[in-house]
């Protein structure tokens, strides 16, 4: 992710109001680098409080859009810049390190993974190799995807972003290059405004797009090409620009620890570490703050950033196969460990020999070959592994050969973002996600010939959304369900699934309603939101249903269990079953009854006698990821829930 500055000669003349000066080494940078990679190693790495670790991404893109612009505005003013010169140090600076962390990526998948993850490795390998992975995780993510931290290449969106952000900068600025100063500042203004609109519209309508898209990121590279024109006005004073720079620094530090992965992002809540960022980069030298992030050990931990982040992705994830989710203190020092590790090794095997290489070409004076034959080798390189991604993608099931018993559960990792996964939940249709289509409000309209059921709930009760249709054919099912909040009169959740909640409560005549099933992933906290919340249905005369809390893995449940076949260790599972489940359903089953509602419980369907079953009757597992259950499970549930509503 970070930029090198370096020059390229060349016979292009212009930009009178570019800086002739030589661009200097700001060791400051270096410092300012290491305050972006930390946060974001400590976040992956499983250290929590770092909340919003994910800042030091934006961080990252300011100083790329400050040095980039000082590169080609300065070499343009002396009349050395050419484009080919720029993409040859891109490609100099990006690819060896990139083109070996995939590589080893891809060799680790074929050994490590299971077919579909190794299927979805390959893809997200073509698509890094084609500065595309942006675009790939903004159409493969959503509420059912693979988690973040078990995908590889997840991290390489943001590489894509820069990449493609400079495939039209250089020619923005070269066809304003003669043009006047403030032109091209209102012009580069005009975009990063525009782009924070497109960032707004985005976290109002698809938070994924807005994420991972160029559109909605560009003006944070915006903001600091323009730090980079000194479009900002002079502090004489040092101390003014220490205490400002401290304030930035403060901003940066608090906006990783306090930002969750909720909030609106990047627009609006990117805006202050982006700023802070360009704050110091504008006024950051020869300051106090400055002196701090000059210091040798974030100057090296700055130097090792690129680095840094390319292995410490694919570390994590292979590191958490087959363990839990939740990280421990240990498996946090392990994962800091190895990255560094592999960090430096990287830093000092391949991009230090890649970059000694470059300037010997550049300098007659040393011998090394072509500078085109160097970029054509190493763009050859990348399209090799991107036809090697594909060609991995296309035999995962025959790279990684399962006996069938093995190779029926793990077909079940993707099995949520099938068509019979979707037909589940219904998805985009009665029940929607943040990222989905808008809900039909039609799922909420009563039947007049029948009588009326309402499943009301997140996930949890969308997943028993067909299985219900199917074990009370004589019923109408009215849905109310959406991903983000329980069925609770009253209670937190995201905006869109409040208002389909609040709908089913107020809006819909719960006297056509015979029976109210609430269904979600609960929390002790709920109970007295729940007992009121049944209190109003009873009141209304409709029988209620509540279906208890999930039994629940902290990991995918189809590989934990695939590998556990392939280790024959099936007690395995056992650790990774999450242990608040079990004494909440037992607290639920002793207060419902109490309200005057009906109770159902996952855990006397799936673990009789406090032994949990494993295998459905068909043999396939009887979890989909590590919450939500097949629609074996789920027919076994809609049956219990048809008998206490009076179907059965």
């Amino acid at each position: 992710m970070p930029t090198t500055a370096s020059a390229q000669r060349n016979d292009l003349a212009g930009g009178p109001h570019f800086s002739r000066e030589p661009l200097r080494y700001r060791p400051d940078i270096d410092g300012l680098r290491a305050v972006a990679i930390l946060p974001i190693l400590l976040l992956h790495c499983g250290l929590t409080f770092i909340k919003g670790g994910f800042v030091g991404v934006d961080v990252f893109f300011v100083i790329s859009g400050y040095l980039i612009t000082e590169i080609i505005t300065r070499e343009t003013a002396q009349g050395q810049f050419s484009l080919l010169g720029f993409y040859q140090r891109r490609a100099v600076r990006i690819l060896p390190a990139l083109g070996l962390m995939i590589a080893a990526t891809l060799v680790a998948g074929c050994w490590l993974l299971l077919p579909i993850s190794l299927q979805d490795l390959g893809k997200s390998a073509a698509a890094t190799s084609l500065f595309g992975s942006n675009i790939y995780f903004y159409l493969t993510s959503g509420y059912f995807a693979q988690k973040a931290e078990l995908q590889p290449l997840i991290h390489t969106w943001s590489l894509a972003v820069e990449e493609q952000f400079y495939l039209f900068y250089p020619l923005l600025l070269l066809a304003l290059r003669s043009a006047e100063r403030r032109v091209l500042i209102r012009t580069l203004g005009a975009i990063a405004i525009a782009s924070f609109l497109i960032g707004g519209w985005f976290a109002a309508r698809d938070p994924n797009g807005g994420y991972f898209l160029l559109p909605s990121r560009a003006w944070e590279l915006m903001l600091g090409a323009l730090v980079a024109l000194r479009c900002y006005p002079r502090i004489e004073s040092a101390r003014w620009r220490s205490m400002l720079c401290v304030f930035a620094l403060v901003a940066i530090v608090v906006c990783a620890v306090r930002i969750g992965a909720t909030w609106p992002f990047p627009v609006p809540f990117a805006l202050p570490p982006v700023i802070g960022a360009a704050v110091l980069l504008a006024y950051l030298p020869s300051t106090a703050p400055a002196r701090l992030l000059e210091t040798r050990p974030l100057r090296a931990i700055g130097r090792l950033s690129y680095s840094l982040y390319l292995w410490h992705r694919p570390i994590i994830a292979f590191y958490m196969i087959d363990r839990p989710a939740t990280l421990s203190f240990t498996d946090s020092a392990i994962l800091l460990t190895m990255s560094f590790t592999a960090a430096t090794l990287s830093y000092w095997l391949v991009e230090r020999p890649a970059l000694r290489r470059w300037r010997g070409v550049r300098d007659p004076g040393l011998p090394a070959g072509s500078p085109i034959r160097l970029v054509a080798t190493a763009f050859a390189g990348i399209a090799c592994f991107a036809v090697a991604g594909l060609v991995i993608a296309g035999a995962a099931w025959q790279i990684v050969a399962l006996p069938p018993a093995v190779a029926k559960v793990a077909a079940y990792q993707s099995f949520d973002s099938t068509p019979a996964g979707r037909a589940q939940f219904d998805l985009d249709h009665c029940f929607v996600i943040p990222t989905g289509r808008a809900y039909d409000p039609t799922c909420l309209v009563p039947a007049t010939d029948r009588p009326n059921v309402m499943l009301v709930g997140d996930s949890h009760a969308g997943q028993l959304s067909l299985a219900l249709r199917q074990a009370m054919p004589g019923a109408h099912l009215v849905q109310a369900t959406a991903a983000g909040c329980r069925p609770l009169l009253e209670g937190p959740g995201l905006p869109g699934c409040r208002a389909i909640v609040n709908a089913a409560y107020h809006k819909v005549d719960l006297r056509k309603i015979g029976t109210v099933v609430l269904a979600g992933r609960w929390y002790s906290e709920d109970m007295t939101a729940l007992v009121k919340t049944i209190g109003y249905l009873r009141a209304r005369g409709s029988r209620v249903v509540v279906v208890g809390p999930v039994v629940e893995y902290d990991a995918d449940v189809p590989d934990a269990l695939a590998r556990a076949m392939l280790n024959n260790d099936l007690s395995h599972l056992e650790t990774l079953r999450i242990a608040d489940r079990a004494p909440l359903d037992v607290r639920m089953r002793q207060l419902i009854p109490s309200t005057g509602a009906r109770y159902v419980s996952w855990f006397a369907i799936e673990c009789p006698n406090g032994r949990c079953r494993r295998f459905s009757v068909t043999g396939g597992p009887l979890h989909m990821d590590r919450t939500h259950v097949t629609p074996e499970l789920a027919a076994e549930m809609a049956a219990s829930i048809a008998t206490q509503a009076g179907f059965r």
